[in-house]
């Protein structure tokens, strides 16, 4: 089956979720770490926790980073939806992109993970979540797009 605009359709609403997602998620980001970027320590509100998780830090350039990812997803939305295969890219690259920002996330935290084995005095008392970012738990959402965009071969015919 080729991409039509049904199909478009049932994609675009997949992509406006995710970019709809990284970019809210990404402006909280912004807005909870604003006070520690600009010096003032006062933070306009409170990281937002969940069981003592800190499910989304005080993270200004992690924000910027979710927020234009998002946009990526969301500037494809129109093309899907009128099934133009154009639209395709913006999901592909907006997932490449969720991956990118998954691995270097990974990495940082696989980073502090051996300083804690290492019993490094700075690490003493880190745990994994204190590095699970929202880059880590939002990948998930991006796998079912990139896969289609890149194994469809009748799409980009």
């Amino acid at each position: 089956m080729g991409f039509n605009k049904n199909v478009g359709t049932v994609i675009g609403v997949y992509s406006f979720f995710i970019g709809m997602t990284y970019t809210l998620i990404g402006l909280l980001e912004i807005v909870i770490g604003w006070g520690d970027f600009i010096g003032s320590g006062a933070s306009l509100i409170p990281p937002i926790e969940l069981a003592g998780i800190n499910l989304i830090p005080p993270d200004v350039l992690g924000g910027i980073m979710l927020t234009i990812i998002g946009a990526v997803y969301l500037t494809g939305v129109r093309q899907q939806a009128r099934g133009d295969r154009e639209g395709l890219s913006f999901l592909l690259v907006g997932s490449l992109l969720a991956a990118v920002f998954f691995g270097v996330f990974t990495a940082i935290m696989l980073a502090n993970g051996l300083g804690y084995v290492f019993q490094f005095e700075d690490w003493l008392k880190w745990t994994w979540l204190d590095d699970l970012k929202p880059e880590i738990w939002l990948f998930p959402l991006a796998l079912p797009g990139a896969y289609l965009a890149l194994t469809k071969k009748e799409w980009r015919e």
